[in-house]
């Protein structure tokens, strides 16, 4: 199969949950693999296809949970695939340390 991300995922685990809008009760979960495009989500609940949704992700200290924007590119039987929009520095940087596992 030919990789078509620009930006390779590394594997992680870190604790995540999938807020959806108008929902009260994330859907929690946990990071296997992560980018600064996106990652894939071990979660039980799984949203549709395309939805627009909000990451929580507990990174490793000094930067600590943080909500990014994504939306849903692909499920499967184990969780969902998604893609992150506008990140600013701060979540960029987060990504970077998680990944260099720093």
């Amino acid at each position: 199969m030919i990789e078509k991300r620009k930006f390779p995922r590394k594997p992680v685990d870190l604790t995540a949950a999938i807020i959806l809008p108008g929902s009260p009760d994330p859907i929690e979960g946990r990071v296997r693999d992560l980018s600064i495009g996106g990652g894939f989500l071990l979660v039980a609940a799984r949203p549709a296809f395309g939805q627009r949704i909000d990451v929580r992700i507990d990174f490793p200290a000094p930067a600590g949970p943080m909500t990014l924007p994504a939306i849903v590119r692909w499920t499967d039987n184990d969780g969902v695939g998604v893609q992150f929009g506008l990140l600013g520095a701060r979540e960029t940087h987060a990504i970077a340390n998680a990944i260099k596992g720093k």
